[in-house]
């Protein structure tokens, strides 16, 4: 009796998202999807920076120059 309930207790243990391959593949996409999310993130924030820095330049720029 004592050995089916540590059965039972490891099956159900088991049986976590991690235990079957489509489990652990929800899991990478879900990190993938994440670290993706966070790229979007940086790159509005870099291009936001260099917005910001392209207006402070042209306002440095003399008024007599030709283009």
């Amino acid at each position: 009796m004592k050995k089916l309930a540590i059965i039972i207790l490891l099956s159900l243990a088991a049986c976590g998202r991690a235990s079957s391959p489509e489990g652990r593949s929800k899991i990478r996409d879900e990190n993938i999807q994440q670290q993706i999310e966070d790229l979007r993130d940086q790159n509005n924030a870099l291009r936001d920076s260099i917005r910001i820095i392209n207006k402070q330049l042209k306002g440095l720029r003399p008024e007599n120059t030709f283009q």
